[in-house]
């Protein structure tokens, strides 16, 4: 109190003697102790009352405050506090001199110390709100009156000079921005203000001298992140003409997760979507040409079939369903019988002639209204639509019929679409209790490639686990009867056979995890379980033995070594119980054969009889056969790898039509035994994608070569990449991956060669992102800057890391879910409740009764329209998670430590540019996704670059957007950055003067 009264005394001397302001200066500085801020006796409060004390502010003591401000006695946040704290609106001269002298020190408005900064956001709200007040004040009066005096509008036009100071000072909409979130009540005000005023402006019809201040009044009311300036480094889509992203990534996805319901899909395109800014046209457009692209590189064989099946059974759906979640709730709905967006995405689609005419030509067919023809069943084009594109291809469809002259044989995908009616014929039947009936059709399955088609539409229509269950329900229902004998009992064991079969490729194919329960009771599952080798699954062979009932082994010894001895006696034994201990006859006879007491000729018998009993017991042997040969010297695999192929010999003509449908059965059987031996011991003379003599690095070369040349990602190249994934590593293949990526010469190049290594990398994002966090990125950068780690490299560089990380943090995929941690072909990574839910709330928009779409089958539960549209995140599948899980929080953890290193110094580097790049993209594409990310940052991280980088490239929107606002310590953090920020401008500024 002491020193207050030493102020309020000063001020009245330095009045009386009219004091200039050097004088004000010195004598205050006497009465302030030494390094004390005026702030701490409220100098610029004594100020303010003796400046107001009258009618009209005296400018003798604001200008004492002008001074105090300039010379830094008080600061800038005490002085916007006591301003706004003046209350006596009436007073239009003195309001009139508060904001002349607001427009006079608005532009250098700042912070020098911490104690400021604490204060400063809150100063600059109540000073918004306290104009929002004089301007609401003025314009209702000329609401009531109908006119406002000469010293009023003066009063008017001042404060529209500071509101449009305030407006373009981006430090201060930065700290407004800050203080919003502190100040809540008053932010409240605020908008409530501005309703108040716009609605006197428009009931009164007044005309304002500065037109623009209505809307920066708004800006001011509603102050949001994307009113604060940010440098743009992530290319806008207009700008990528052709792009290279969304065929490799479905490529890859399609290829591990082909059984992925649609939500899977529509979450890693709606990421895409985000990352790339497209709209829901160019979403479409990218997506149908995706599927094109693909489906013209493939041979007619199991990917074509997949990937037709996908682009007829699953992107229809996708497409369906991009556009149910991108609609707002409220808008006017869009026809009911298309999609505006997509006809927009295929009158793109039909300007590319050179990939359409192939299409034509490789399919036989006008493909386009092949493909629309059934969309319209779908409601996403009209007959109308059809008709116009079909007649856009009719004349080139004609010309390359002529040209073929009838030699090209019918692609694939002309019976992709008849193998739907099929699959639901076989499933309806399965259902049945009749023995006869599901024979007849399980057995015409195999017959061609009818097997293959049926499990690529019920893969892509998610009808694969009901496919499989059914099976395995219908082999359950195959036991042999007791004391049944004759055709009925022969019909059971064809049915047993088949389905076991059938059941068993779909296991080599897809993985058990995929297609079968955890837990599961059935016999087959158990078999699977506990005796089938699986690719990259091992099986102990004695475990296997352990299983075995020695008497029942005995038993089968006899009968398929002397089968006439054995049909004396009376055998009991079910199929099942044969299959379980069929190991321990092969390891007899293993052991007697290496011990001479068999000789080749009675193994060959025995194989024999056991193959013609039936043809699922042959498979059963060679499991066994292929778990033994995991655990034997290389030395005695000879025999082994004999009995194997003695199961392979092809039967006699009176031996195949000894049984019914023997001949597809058989087919079957090899192509299983086939498989499972190539998986333990391919033949030297097998072209492998995972035996090859040549090494790694050039197999690369070469698959990276094929892309290239495609421009796009072919299915086989996926194929060969996981493979190059399981053999060398992820770090091994990010390596590559990057080094491709920097050896690119032009910018164009660069992008789309980031795009197909960004998708490549989702064969397992996991590993790959950890890898190229912890082990890439930092020893590139130091290893070889200055190089070819310069502009754009590094800034392609950076953009891939974010992507990843962003791709990482909301992928659905859980710990053992990958291709490298699984070591799995096929993988299982979504929860399925949480997709069932999505789905049915998906329907929900679509409607129900549209399309009879299969890929909701068995898994949707009533979810409303209101529950979809009136979440917060309405549009998304996937939500973010509130922390990192592992591996990704300590690889950005790690990269966060590198980067502290990169701007440790004090002189501007290519490193310290490349941590401006990834922070800002990393900003900039993931929004508030990446909030757990920007949590890891390090304190001092920022501060550090802004002292390194001296140019004007970090804007106050990037450092507003890193910290989390609505708690105390990220608004701290904020404002001490952006005070750093504004500093160092005024200083930079101030030496160009």
């Amino acid at each position: 109190m002491k020193e207050n009264n030493k102020i309020l005394q000063l001020i009245y001397v330095a009045w009386r003697e009219r004091w200039t302001d050097s004088q004000w200066g010195i004598n205050i500085k006497k009465v302030l102790p030494r390094g004390v801020s005026g702030d701490v006796y409220n100098l610029a409060d004594c100020l303010m009352q003796q400046a107001l004390i009258g009618s009209t502010a005296n400018p003798l003591v604001l200008n004492y405050l002008k001074h105090s401000l300039c010379a830094h006695l008080v600061s800038h946040a005490a002085v916007l506090r006591c301003i706004a704290k003046y209350d006596k609106l009436e007073r239009v001269y003195c309001i009139t001199a508060l904001l002349e002298f607001l427009a006079s020190i608005v532009d250098g408005v700042t912070c020098r110390i911490k104690s400021e900064e604490a204060v400063l956001p809150s100063s600059v709200v109540h000073l918004v709100y306290w104009l929002l007040q004089i301007f609401a004040r003025t314009v209702q009066h000329y609401e009531l009156y109908g006119e406002i005096s000469a010293e009023q509008s003066y009063m008017l036009d001042q404060t529209c000079v500071v509101i449009d100071r305030l407006s373009q000072q981006q430090f201060l909409l930065s700290m407004l921005y800050v203080g919003c979130h502190e100040e809540l009540d008053i932010c409240g005000r605020i908008r409530d203000k501005y309703a108040t005023i716009k609605g006197s402006l428009t009931n009164s019809n007044f005309t304002l001298n500065a037109p623009q201040v209505e809307q920066q009044l708004q800006q001011l009311a509603f102050i949001e992140a994307k009113h604060l300036e940010m440098q743009p480094l992530n290319p806008p889509p207009t700008l990528e003409k052709i792009s290279c992203c969304v065929q490799p990534l479905l490529a890859v996805e399609v290829l591990l997760n082909p059984c992925k319901d649609t939500s899977y899909y529509v979450a890693e395109l709606q990421m895409l979507q985000r990352l790339k800014k497209y709209s829901n046209t160019r979403l479409f457009y990218e997506i149908i040409r995706a599927g094109f692209l693909t489906l013209s590189n493939v041979a007619d064989t199991s990917p074509d079939t997949m990937w037709g099946a996908f682009m007829f059974f699953k992107m229809p759906h996708i497409i369906k369903q991009l556009h149910a979640l991108q609609r707002i709730p409220g808008e006017q709905p869009p026809p009911a019988d298309y999609i505006p967006e997509l006809v927009e995405a295929l009158e793109l689609l039909i300007e590319d002639n050179l990939l359409l005419d192939f299409m034509d030509t490789k399919c036989s067919c006008n493909m386009i209204e092949f493909l629309l023809n059934d969309w319209t069943k779908q409601q996403l084009v009209n007959d109308v639509h059809v008709k116009k594109f079909a007649s856009q291809r009719e004349a080139a469809s004609q010309l390359l019929k002529k040209c073929d002259n009838g030699q090209q044989t019918p692609s694939n995908i002309n019976f992709i679409k008849r193998a739907e009616v099929p699959l639901s014929g076989v499933l309806k039947t399965l259902c049945t209790n009749k023995v006869q009936d599901m024979v007849n059709v399980l057995c015409q399955v195999p017959v061609g490639n009818s097997f293959e088609l049926i499990l690529s539409v019920a893969t892509v229509e998610g009808r694969l686990k009901t496919f499989v269950s059914r099976l395995i329900q219908c082999n359950e229902n195959s036991k042999p009867v007791p004391g049944e004998l004759g055709k009925l009992c022969v019909i059971r064991s064809t049915l047993f056979d088949v389905s076991f079969l059938m059941l068993t490729s779909i296991v080599q194919t897809y993985g058990s995890d995929v297609v079968l329960s955890e837990r599961g009771d059935s016999f087959f599952e158990k078999w699977v379980r506990e005796c089938m080798v699986e690719r990259n699954k091992l099986k102990n062979p004695r475990q296997i033995l352990a299983l075995c009932d020695d008497s029942i082994v005995d038993e089968l010894l006899l009968s398929f070594s002397k089968p006439e001895a054995a049909q004396l006696k009376a055998n009991n034994l079910s199929w099942q119980e044969t299959c379980l201990n069929l190991p321990g006859v092969l390891h007899h006879v293993l052991i007697a054969w290496e011990q001479e007491t068999l000789s080749s000729a009675d193994v060959k018998s025995i194989l024999d009889n056991i193959k013609r009993r039936l043809f699922s017991f042959s498979v059963c042997a060679t499991s066994f056969l292929c778990a033994y040969m995991y655990s034997v010297k290389e030395t005695e695999l000879l025999k082994p790898l004999n009995m194997i192929q003695q199961f392979l010999a092809p039967l006699t003509s009176e031996e195949l039509s000894s049984q019914e449908n023997a001949k597809e059965r058989l087919a079957l059987s090899y192509q299983i035994i086939r498989k499972m031996q190539h998986d333990v011991h391919p033949a030297p003379s097998t072209k492998s994608r995972l035996i090859s003599h040549s090494p790694l690095v050039e197999q690369f070369r070469e698959v990276w070569r094929t892309v290239v040349d495609a421009g796009h990602l072919p299915v086989r190249a996926a194929q060969s990449l996981e493979s190059l994934l399981l053999a060398g590593g992820a770090a091994w293949l990010s390596t590559q991956l990057v080094e491709q990526l920097l050896a690119c010469k032009y910018t164009r190049d660069m992008s789309r060669t980031m795009d197909v290594v960004f998708a490549v990398m989702h064969l397992d994002i996991e590993k790959t992102t950890e890898a190229l966090l912890q082990y890439v990125v930092a020893p590139l950068i130091l290893r070889r800057q200055g190089e070819d780690i310069n502009e754009p490299q590094s800034l392609v560089l950076a953009r891939l890391c974010v992507y990843c990380i962003i791709s990482c943090l909301e992928s659905r995929k859980g710990n053992g879910s990958s291709a490298l941690t699984a070591m799995k072909k096929r993988s299982r990574s979504h929860d399925e409740e949480e997709l069932a839910a999505n789905a049915a709330k998906v329907r929900k928009v679509i409607g129900d009764g549209s399309d009879n779409s299969s890929d909701f089958t068995d898994t949707t539960t009533g979810a409303g329209l209101a529950a979809l549209l009136g979440s917060t995140s309405t549009s998304e599948l996937r939500t973010t998670p509130l922390t990192l899980r592992e591996p990704l929080q300590t690889s950005v953890q790690h990269i966060f430590a590198v980067f502290l290193q990169f701007v440790s110094g004090d002189e501007l580097s290519p490193k310290a540019v490349f941590v401006y790049q990834f922070i800002s993209l990393l900003v900039e594409c993931g929004g508030e996704r990446v909030a757990p990310v920007l949590r890891l940052l390090p304190n001092v991280l920022v501060q550090q670059l802004l002292k390194v980088l001296v140019t004007d490239d970090i804007k106050v929107g990037l450092i507003s957007r890193l910290y989390d606002l609505r708690i105390q310590a990220g608004r701290l953090s904020a404002v001490s950055d952006l005070c750093l920020w504004r500093n160092m401008q005024m200083a930079r500024h101030s030496i160009h003067l």
